[in-house]
């Protein structure tokens, strides 16, 4: 069932949540893909004992199911010489979706996530210092009225514990 409403990548996909049916060679492709998205399709179908056209079926069938929801770059912030902080914004006053809309002008912001617990959000972002970073949030984050709280977290390295947890829960949840 879908509901359409316009979500925070733009697009009309706001679905109820509904669990994937996928077997255990989807969720191989994902493994594969995972590691690495640029592997070709007869390659995952070597190693999994399937066609390239079905490894292409198969993940043209997660990606139509937004399964799959894109493909990306993963950039080491350290080497272009910026940092990487987490906000966690307190909202009162106004909608969590109308401080969002706010918050999607700033350049420095590549993620906001809605939040469960003391926060209202959490803004993934990137400056070029502790000085632009303070000047962001004192200068332009707390002018928006209904942000009243915000705690700042600067990351200073990323530790991949297990990249394939997201599946791992996948498969233990459809075991039961």
């Amino acid at each position: 069932q879908r509901h359409d409403s316009d979500d925070s990548c733009g697009r009309n996909c706001n679905e109820i949540a509904i669990k994937a049916h996928m077997d255990s060679k989807d969720v191989q492709i994902l493994r594969l893909l995972r590691h690495d998205a640029r592997t070709p399709m007869g390659s995952i179908g070597d190693d999994l004992g399937l066609s390239k056209a079905t490894i292409s079926r198969r993940l043209a069938r997660m990606e139509a199911d937004h399964v799959v929801d894109g493909y990306s770059v993963r950039l080491n912030p350290s080497r272009l010489n910026v940092m990487r902080a987490l906000i966690a914004i307190e909202v009162s006053g106004a909608s969590v979706n109308t401080v969002i809309e706010q918050l999607r002008e700033y350049k420095e912001v590549q993620s906001i996530y809605k939040s469960f617990g003391d926060h209202n959000l959490i803004c993934e972002l990137y400056t070029g210092s502790v000085d632009e970073l303070y000047e962001l949030i004192q200068d332009r984050m707390l002018k928006i009225p209904a942000i009243h709280n915000v705690e700042v977290d600067i990351l200073v390295d990323h530790i991949s514990v297990n990249p394939n947890a997201d599946l791992d829960i996948y498969v233990r949840e459809d075991d039961h």
